[in-house]
């Protein structure tokens, strides 16, 4: 019997069904339109720069990424939003010749394509203003918090249309951090209140272009996940362990395929050996691999780890479906 190609196999798992073997996001072409030249949500460059609503940013070499830039932050006031915030006039972009170009050497026969975008309206927030500032906004000032993260919905809804039109993209993932590593950012009512209705505006849009939504929180937002998957929302990534991924999988993952669910941060523990990162790998893999609705996904920081980790899946992940994972296809 013929092995399914990469894109069979992981669509069978967003679909929130058993695949052949077990999927990985490596399995999945991401593309992340960044660019000073195109595409500007920030700047991720050597130095400081400004991305194109007029925040500056500094790379931080130590870990290759850039911050806002420490003590100058675009929006002083949310009341006054409108006086600082420029979205840029999307229109002007060429985005069939950057498209044609970047998407050249795209496989869609054999592997799903995903643009991955970052700064939903919420961390858009944050970026634009001192982070405990925007978390007392939130509180005090509740509609111009909503009328910003409308604003920013906006944006982003003309966006997805344009890259969706000239990408023509299988997922499309936007990030959207509405937690740390234990809790949430703000209470579940405050989230529903003013951001949920714009997320699913942006949902809405994208899924009615026929394309799948992923959703990107890199820390706890159980309170509020069966909502989302109810929202339309195809998959959610990462799956901090803080949500206890296992629990979450078994109300919702007939609806909403988990991505990750790793323990990343003991794995990359200082006193951590090979054999505890295998037994971390393998206990992850019985509570999330099981009927399917799940794809791998892991970033360890420490050199030589993450070569330990897919080693370990490779060799594990066989029994829980048909068929090992292949060598490549």
């Amino acid at each position: 019997m013929a092995v399914l190609s990469y894109k069979e196999n992981t669509l069978l798992a967003l679909q929130h069904k058993e695949p052949e073997f077990l999927p990985m996001i490596t399995d999945v072409q991401t593309y992340t339109p960044l660019g000073m030249d195109f595409v500007c949500e920030y700047t991720n460059i050597p130095g400081v720069a400004k991305d194109w609503f007029g925040q500056s940013w500094t790379y931080e070499p130590k870990i290759k990424a850039a911050n806002p830039t420490p003590g100058i932050h675009l929006v002083p006031d949310i009341t006054r939003w409108k006086e600082y915030m420029k979205f840029p006039d999307l229109s002007k972009l060429d985005w069939e010749g950057h498209a044609a170009v970047d998407t050249k050497d795209w496989d869609r026969i054999h592997k799903l394509t995903r643009i991955n975008d970052v700064f939903g309206p919420w961390e858009r927030m944050f970026s634009v203003m001192e982070f405990q500032e925007a978390l007392c906004a939130l509180i005090e000032e509740p509609e111009a918090c909503y009328d910003f993260f409308g604003a920013v919905a906006d944006h982003k809804i003309r966006m997805y249309e344009y890259i969706i039109k000239y990408y023509k993209p299988d997922i499309l993932c936007m990030h959207d951090d509405y937690g740390h590593g234990k809790g949430m950012f703000m209470s579940p009512d405050t989230w529903r209140a003013l951001l949920k209705p714009h997320l699913q505006r942006i949902i809405d849009m994208v899924t009615s272009m026929g394309v799948l939504y992923e959703h990107h929180c890199c820390g706890y937002f159980a309170p509020i996940l069966d909502e989302i998957a109810d929202m339309g929302c195809t998959a959610s990534n990462t799956m901090h362990v803080s949500n206890h991924p296992a629990e979450c999988k078994k109300k919702n993952g007939h609806k909403m395929c988990y991505i990750g669910g790793f323990d990343t941060q003991y794995m990359d523990g200082l006193c951590i050996s090979e054999e505890d990162i295998r037994r971390s790998v393998r206990k992850t893999l019985d509570e999330m691999a099981p009927g399917g609705s799940y794809i791998a996904l892991f970033a360890l920081k420490t050199p030589g780890r993450n070569a330990v980790v897919a080693d370990e899946i490779k060799s594990y992940s066989g029994r829980f479906y048909s068929r090992p994972r292949p060598d490549a296809l």
